[in-house]
Order: C-alpha cells, then sequence, then structure tokens
C-alpha cells in the first residue's frame, strides 16, 4: 500500500501543473455547459450542443495534424520552433474564412430553426478556441506546463464568475452566455504571447509563402486524418441524435457524455507529458514497452474506479448536477461507464502511435473506428434512439484500442 501510495504521489508530483492545467480547463467547460443546461430548456440546450458539434467537426477539418505536429516537433527541434511556429499560426489565421463559411452554411441547411446570430458566435469561439490550443500544443513542447496553467487561471475565472453572474441575477440571454465565453478564447490567446517570447520564440509573417508550407502539410497529413477521423467517431453521434431524433434526446445524450467525458479529467493529463515522452524515446524498444506498461496499468486502475462511481451513483450525479428534468441521462450514463478502460487506452497507443511517427498507421486505424461508429448508429439509432449510442460508444473506443496495439506490436518488432 505504502508503495502504490509513493508511486501516485511522484506521478502527481512530476505532473502537477498539467493535472492543474486539465482540471481547470475541464471545470472551466464543465460549468460552462452545466450554467447554460440548468438555465435554458432543454431543447435550446440541445440546439446549441448540436451547433457547438457542427463547429467543433468543421474546425479539426482544418485541424491537418498540426497541433500535435508542432507540439512534436518543439519537443525535438527547438531551435527551428520559431519559424515552424509562425508557419503554422499563418495557415491557421488564413482558414478562418473558409472554416466560418462552410460550417454556417452546412448549419442553416441542415438545421435551419437555429438562429444564424447564435451560430456566428458559436462558430468564432470555437475557432478562438482552437487557436489557444495550438499555443498550448507549443508550450507543451517545450515543458512549460506552469505558463499555461497560469494563463488559464487569468483568462477562465473572470469569464466563469461573470457567466454565474449572468445566470444568477441578469436575465441574459444565449446570446450574452456566448459573448462571454468567446472573450475567455481571446483573452488566453492575449496572454499566451509573453510566455513565448521568454522561451525566445518569436512570431513573424514577413516572408511567408504557401507554397512553402506544402512540406509541412504533406508531413502532417496522415496525422491530421488521424485526428479528424478520432473527433468525427466522437462527435457524430451528437449530430446523428439531432437528426434522427430530436433536440431534446440531444440534450439527454450530452449530458451523460458530458460526465462520462469530464470523469477522464482524472487520467488525460498523463498524456500531455506522454506524447512528449515518447517522441524522445521513440527508437528504444525496451523504453516503448516500459511505458506502455506502466501508464496501462496506471490508466486501468484509474479507470476502474471511476467506472463503480459512475454506475452506481449516476442517478445522484446526474441530478445533483443537472437536476431532475434530466433524468434521461442517468441510464446512458451508466452504459457509457464501460467505455473508460477502452477511452484511455485507446488514447494511450494513439499517443504512441503518433509519438514514434506512425501516423497512416493511426490513421486507418481512427477512420475505420468512425465508419463503424456512423454505420452503427444510422442502422440502431432510429430503432433504440440514444442507448444504441451509448453501446455503440463502447464498442468503438474497444475497437480503436485493439487496432493501436496491434500496429505497436508490429512496430516493436521491427525496431
Amino acid at each position: 500500500m505504502i508503495n502504490i501510495i509513493n508511486r501516485y504521489s511522484k506521478l502527481l508530483n512530476d505532473n502537477k501543473y498539467v493535472i492543474f492545467y486539465t482540471i481547470a480547463e475541464r471545470i472551466f467547460f464543465f460549468l460552462t455547459f452545466l450554467i447554460i443546461a440548468r438555465t435554458f430548456p432543454t431543447d435550446i440546450y440541445g440546439k446549441l450542443i448540436t451547433v457547438f458539434s457542427i463547429a467543433n467537426i468543421f474546425i479539426i477539418l482544418f485541424d491537418l495534424g498540426l497541433p500535435v505536429l508542432l507540439q512534436k516537433e518543439v519537443a525535438s527541434v527547438k531551435e527551428r520552433s520559431s519559424e515552424l511556429v509562425s508557419k503554422v499560426l499563418a495557415l491557421f489565421a488564413l482558414s478562418f474564412p473558409v472554416y466560418f463559411i462552410l460550417a454556417a452554411v452546412y448549419s442553416k441547411i441542415f438545421f435551419p430553426d437555429i438562429s444564424f446570430t447564435i451560430i456566428s458566435l458559436v462558430l468564432i469561439s470555437v475557432y478562438l478556441f482552437s487557436a489557444g490550443n495550438l499555443f498550448n500544443k507549443i508550450l507543451s513542447g517545450l515543458n512549460d506546463f506552469k505558463s499555461q496553467f497560469d494563463v488559464i487561471l487569468k483568462a477562465r475565472i473572470p469569464a466563469l464568475i461573470m457567466l454565474i453572474s449572468a445566470a444568477l441575477f441578469f436575465d441574459a440571454g444565449l446570446f450574452v452566455f456566448l459573448i462571454i465565453i468567446s472573450g475567455s478564447a481571446l483573452i488566453q490567446i492575449m496572454l499566451v504571447f509573453p510566455e513565448l517570447k521568454k522561451h525566445g520564440l518569436e512570431i513573424f509573417f514577413k516572408g511567408f509563402r504557401l507554397k512553402s508550407t506544402f512540406s509541412l502539410i504533406k508531413l502532417s497529413l496522415p496525422l491530421g486524418l488521424a485526428v479528424i477521423f478520432n473527433f468525427l467517431y466522437d462527435k457524430i453521434d451528437i449530430l446523428l441524435i439531432s437528426k434522427l431524433t430530436d433536440f431534446d434526446q440531444t440534450a439527454y445524450y450530452n449530458v451523460a457524455y458530458g460526465i462520462y467525458k469530464s470523469s477522464s479529467i482524472l487520467f488525460s493529463f498523463l498524456f500531455v507529458s506522454g506524447l512528449t515522452e515518447v517522441s524522445s524515446i521513440k527508437n528504444d524498444k525496451t523504453a516503448l514497452r516500459a511505458f506502455f506498461k506502466k501508464y496501462s496499468v496506471l490508466l486501468i486502475e484509474i479507470c476502474l474506479v471511476l467506472t463503480v462511481i459512475l454506475f452506481f451513483l449516476s442517478d445522484q450525479i446526474v441530478t445533483l448536477v443537472y437536476t431532475d428534468k434530466f433524468n434521461d441521462s442517468t441510464l446512458i450514463l451508466k452504459i457509457l461507464s464501460f467505455s473508460l478502460v477502452g477511452l484511455a487506452l485507446n488514447n494511450l497507443t494513439g499517443i504512441m502511435l503518433n509519438g514514434a511517427g506512425l501516423f497512416k498507421e493511426n490513421m486507418k486505424i481512427t477512420l475505420s473506428g468512425l465508419i463503424l461508429n456512423v454505420i452503427m448508429n444510422i442502422l440502431l439509432i432510429p430503432v433504440y434512439g440514444i442507448i444504441a449510442s451509448a453501446v455503440i460508444t463502447i464498442l468503438t473506443e474497444y475497437f480503436i484500442f485493439a487496432g493501436g496495439y496491434i500496429y505497436l506490436n508490429k512496430f516493436y518488432k521491427k525496431i
């Protein structure tokens, strides 16, 4: 028992700022959507979640694997970081009008009842948060997790105070909530620049040539497709539920899914520093095996405890946090609790594949998972409703983990 306590104490101490940052960010988003869910009717909340899902899906199409590539390359080649960072940020800035137009048109065609003002604000806020994620990956590659945490506190705490005030003391509409959320993302970006300069990183766009960045895109594209497929299978069920059922069912499912994903805060911090570590030992077979064994044991231990808690206390958690108007989320949360181990392990194999440079292999696995997820959801949601989506999530998580494990075993034999 003493050895276990010492092991976890060392783990927590070594990753304390990663943990602090992850917890702070997850709490902010969890409380933000919790406040909105409790303030507005379920159908309004369902519409908002639908638009956020659309925005996140479209923004990830312009991800191209660049955030993960940034962290990986900055961690290994710090002397060329300024040029790489500048190219990536320039590409991301140029993507905004295309992203906005495509996502807005899609939203109005398939969900015409949703206000264009709400759609626009959601699209802008998601773009700003995605930009903030780029900067976070740079700091992660530099192992500067303390600065990440400091910036997040300064950007999120004032926004959270304003959101709570808007809900409790003012009759604020959804427009005000979205303005506050977008403002928090913008403040985060503004506060990151001084932290990058402390590391000698300079962002410059002079001499930028789009043609010269094609090689960068070509390098990151397989990784980008893996990220896209992975994100799509995580979010596509929301869009399918919205289209095949109604916005109330979307709200019920999202509440359960949000609690399920929020519980991963207790282990997801491991993947941030884990990617940097794998990138540095990618050619050491013994070190890679030791890394997998160490992290898989930790993840399984944590997830089994979480599964028991979510399964047996789902009624109390949903009612306490979201009130009894979301009672229909309880059964979904019970089902989803069984996929936590699969979620953790497929994330582990995912960062190991990316850290080892096996971008194409990871892409094939996530594409297969996406196809499986979409086909099963389309076939089963009309028959079994959101219960089907919860069960399919379990199958998809373990399917992707199995694929990643198989490819890693092949990789071990080659090095």
